[in-house]
């Protein structure tokens, strides 16, 4: 039994946080709310649970200074805008039906199963998510503020809020503006935001999780550790934040199961793990997630 639980930790939060989200929504709870909900008791109160009951590394569970840091990021990155998502979906509603009577129909299906619309939706928001998170690895400037996503030293269920807000402001495009045009129900809307919510925190948690045949579709936390290593040859792949199929399609797919993880974080060891001085990080001179005179 010991053995099964690893492989049930992702599918029985995930199937628990949808469904929840879905029954609120069917007993009248407004489609945000209960997205928010969810994503507040199977993300942010069972999962640091079970990081303690069940961890990858238990030396990871130890602050490290960064306790404070990442509860800041997670409140300019998540639990603010999660307070204006009602606004938000009123917004995208509104822009919707706009174009719905400009264009005289809506390109969405409309009588797909709602799992479905769900499937369809990660496939459409994860192209986009994949090619702005290579480019972030590619272009320098885009670089300078994705490292800072890099810059922890253990994973655990709070990196995944550590983002820069200039970072997380161009990665949320590919995840609205396509749902605007294809005039996306507001309820497959907030089972994405369900999804999206509890696969982030279980990616990043320290969590001893395996994904067993999951692994060639959701960028899994076995994979998602190796986009963290400190190795660039291992950092630059599994790019997925969701699913890992468009990885497998362009060839960045990486699953050795062999070995574990070795060292996580960025080459420059003195990089700044202060809120202010990762803020200030990507308008520094020269790359300073680098190593001095470091090259390629």
């Amino acid at each position: 039994m010991r053995q099964l639980i690893p492989y049930l930790v992702f599918p029985a939060l995930m199937g628990c946080a949808l469904t929840a989200s879905y029954l609120q929504m069917v007993d009248g709870t407004e489609p945000a709310t209960a997205a928010l909900i969810s994503v507040l008791i199977f993300g942010f109160a069972a999962i640091p649970l079970l990081e303690r009951v069940l961890p990858y590394r238990p030396q990871w569970n130890q602050n490290q200074a960064d306790l404070k840091p990442d509860i800041i990021y997670m409140l300019l990155n998540a639990f603010i805008p999660r307070l204006w998502t009602p606004i938000q979906i009123f917004v995208l509603t509104a822009v919707t039906a706009w174009l719905g009577s400009q264009l005289n129909n809506q390109l969405w299906p409309q009588h797909w199963p709602l799992l479905a619309d769900l499937f369809l939706m990660l496939l459409i928001a994860e192209f986009g998510r994949y090619w702005v998170h290579y480019a972030a690895h590619k272009i320098d400037w885009l670089w300078r503020l994705h490292a800072v996503h890099h810059s922890p030293k253990r994973l655990y269920f709070l990196n995944a809020n550590r983002f820069h807000p200039l970072e997380k402001l161009i990665f949320q495009i590919p995840e609205v503006a396509p749902f605007v045009l294809l005039g996306t129900p507001v309820e497959v809307i907030a089972m994405y935001f369900t999804f999206n919510g509890i696969h982030g925190l279980t990616q990043h948690s320290n969590i001893h999780i395996k994904g067993g045949l999951l692994n060639y579709i959701f960028s899994l936390t076995e994979l998602h550790r190796w986009h963290h290593s400190q190795k660039i040859e291992e950092s630059d792949r599994n790019f997925g934040n969701n699913l890992i199929v468009w990885d497998i399609v362009f060839g960045t797919f990486f699953y050795p199961k062999k070995r574990e993880v070795e060292t996580i974080g960025l080459l420059n060891p003195e990089y700044p793990q202060s809120l202010s001085g990762q803020m200030a990080a990507p308008f520094a001179k020269r790359d300073i997630s680098k190593p001095e005179g470091w090259q390629k």
